[in-house]
Order: C-alpha cells, then structure tokens, then sequence
C-alpha cells in the first residue's frame, strides 16, 4: 500500500483504502475530520453538523464567539494528543497562528504527512511559535511565501504603534486599529497593553474572541464598544479602538490604522502595521529546513507566491509542487500510464531545444499529438519535467530549465 495525498475538497490524505481530511472546504468525503482553527477558510467542516470532527476546544469555542451554530460531533483535541484510526494515526501540534490553532503530523507504515494549516514560526505577543516536525512529507501553506515578504521585528512594530498611536494620534482624535477579529486583534490588545497606557475599546466581534482568550488565561486588557466603560472612553477620545477589518466605525474623529501582514504592500500609501500571524517567506524556509521532508506541497498561496516551490528546489535541494487533484506521493507524483508519461517526457525533451525560448502548451500538445501521444498525456509530461526541474513554468508556456 502507498501513502497518497491530494486536493479534493479539502486535503486528502490516504493508505489503502483508509484516509482522513484535512481543514475540508466542502462535504466531499467520508474519512475522519480535522479542523486547523477557526477562520472560517479552514472551518468549513463545522458547517456540516453531521460529519465527525476533530479539533481543539479553543477552536470549539472561537466558532461559538464568532456565532457559528450547530457545532455538532466535536471529538476534542489537544496538543500531544494522538489519535488512532486503524493503521493512521494522527498527531497533534501547535502551529503559533492562533488560539488553538494545530499542525496535523498524520502517520502510517510509509510514511509520515505533516500538514501545517496557517502557521507562525516565531513568538509572537499572544502564540508560540509552530513547532517543527520531521516527516517525510510536508504540506505548508505560503500565504507570504515570496521573498517581498520579510516581515520586520514584532519588538520594533509594536514601538512604531506606540509612537504613532500616543504621539502622533492622540490630540483630540482616537487611534484605531483595524486587523482580524481572531489572531491580530489580540496580538495589537496585547501590544497596547504592554507598550501605552492607553485605555482599549473593541468592537463586537473582537470583544467575543477577546473573551475566549481571557477564559484560557491571557491577561488582556480591553472593554466592549457598547459598554457603559467604553461608550465613555469613545467620547473622552483618550483610548484606542481594535476593530474588524471593513466593519463600521464606533466614532467619530478617528485616524485608521491597518494591521496585517499584508501591511508591507500599502505603507506607502496609508497607515499600516506589519503584524502577521503567519510565517514570512525566510520563515518557511527555515521551518522546511528544520523538519527535513523529501518532498514539500505547497497550498493556501496566491498569484504572488505561486513559485514558492521553485524557491524551495533552488534554496533547499528539496523536491517540491503545488497541491493540486493530481495524486502525489513521497516519490513523487502518481501518473497513470507511467512508461507512456516517461515516453512523452522524452519526446518533450528533445523537442524543446533551443536555449531560453518559451514553448506553448497548446503548440507542444500539437506536437506531441503527431507522435501519438494524447493532450492529457502531455500534459501530465509537462508538470512532469517541471517538477523534475528540467522544464521551468512561465506565464506564457515552457522552456528549458
């Protein structure tokens, strides 16, 4: 039996005819469930109350904050914790995003699959950082996975928020901070809390996972927006606001403040914070490095960190694609028809000559057609050779590597 993994509807992870799923996007399959955290891009999986669930109680309790309802067949998990499911067993882990937030080390006789969901590989003011795992696969999201993203210190974004909260807003107008009510919310509280003495006001989103925080034990120190407390805080304008991104502004004479990640794309244009709970793109490097896998898959990235694979081949030696449908293993991609694959492959190589010149799928697939080979087969020789780094993807097509 081979250990396999693939993309449907979520991540599929399966040894012989047993499996389980991985942070589901839609109600596609039967095996097991396990849920990372609590954004609703990963979350997906509570919507459906009849599928069996695994996630931490955190996570439990983030969803109930954020008014998801029916949160039904929870099997509660905890960092360290294993669970047996015939011959898979699935390991538990910190991944440093956010409250509750796991890493799923799945385990059978082949081999190991490490799937981060979102991750963080430092400490940051609320999380520890992801902890790595040796495993002989690795699936690691890139939502920074370019190099553009090197986020700077935590330590010298939070003076940079004191300074401009404390000494540049507050004359007469109330800083506010505008980030996700689960993960950065917390993080700029904290911040505030420990770098000003200014009083902070959330929004209503903010203040229900604030609260789950508290429950487990930080010390946060925040009120509601619709509070006795921070109705009168809001009209002395001596406080700061955390509130959602897009959502509707609780006062007057405000200056608006953006805090993410993607906050290095937009200084330049308006006030931001680049405060990111997930991993910058050295940070990724370095977590694959630390957990030495023979083969990385890529997900939960966008146009701008679609080749984060490519780093990976060129920095780290380590075999490396895109999650996709197609079926992948620790050797490699699983392709029907393997020798006429390798054919074709062979045939692409010696059609695709000339140094530096961009060849079009469609042109190549033509080609290939004439030699009996049929559009699919081609295309499966493509991402073959690209995988193997003897072709390189462009925009506009192929050439040679």
């Amino acid at each position: 039996m081979e250990l396999k993994v693939r993309q449907r509807g979520g991540i599929v992870v399966e040894y012989g005819d047993q499996g389980v799923m991985l942070d589901p996007t839609r109600n596609s399959h039967s095996y097991p469930t396990f849920v990372t955290h609590a954004h609703s891009d990963h979350a997906a999986a509570f919507k459906h109350p009849e599928r069996e669930k695994y996630a931490t109680p955190e996570t439990y309790e983030l969803l109930k904050a954020m008014g998801w309802n029916r949160l039904d067949n929870l099997n509660p998990v905890r960092f360290g914790d294993k669970v047996k499911l015939g011959d898979i067993e699935v390991r538990v882990h910190n991944s440093g995003h956010v409250l509750g937030s796991t890493q799923y080390e799945v385990n059978t006789p082949e081999g190991t699959v490490l799937y981060t969901g979102d991750m963080c590989t430092e400490d940051t003011f609320t999380m520890n950082p992801a902890q790595a795992v040796d495993c002989d696969m690795l699936i690691i999201e890139t939502t920074f996975g370019s190099p553009m993203f090197q986020f700077p210190k935590r330590d010298d974004v939070a003076v940079e928020v004191y300074q401009w909260a404390v000494n540049t807003v507050l004359s007469g107008r109330i800083p506010v901070f505008t980030a996700d009510s689960i993960g950065n919310a917390q993080e700029i509280i904290s911040i505030l809390n420990q770098y000003t003495n200014l009083p902070v006001v959330t929004a209503k989103s903010a203040s229900r996972v604030t609260d789950v925080y508290r429950g487990v034990g930080y010390n946060l120190d925040s009120v509601d927006s619709k509070s006795d407390e921070g109705q009168e805080l809001i009209e002395s304008r001596k406080c700061a606001i955390v509130t959602p991104k897009r959502s509707k502004m609780v006062a007057d004479k405000v200056e608006v403040a953006l805090v993410s990640g993607w906050a290095l794309l937009f200084r330049k244009k308006r006030v931001a914070f680049p405060l990111s709970d997930h991993a910058d793109y050295r940070g990724l490097l370095g977590f694959i490095r630390r957990c030495k896998p023979k083969r990385v898959l890529t997900c939960h990235g966008g146009s701008m960190t679609k080749d984060f694979h490519n780093h990976v081949k060129r920095s780290l030696g380590v075999p490396a694609a895109p999650l996709s449908s197609r079926v992948e293993t620790i050797r490699g991609p699983l392709m029907k028809n393997e020798n006429r694959i390798q054919a074709c492959s062979r045939q692409i190589v010696r059609t695709v000559r000339i140094p530096g010149f961009v060849y079009q799928p469609g042109w190549l697939v033509k080609e290939m057609g004439r030699q009996g080979f049929t559009p699919n087969e081609t295309e499966n020789s493509i991402e073959f050779l690209i995988e193997k780094g003897i072709l390189k993807g462009t925009s506009d097509g192929v050439h040679l590597a």
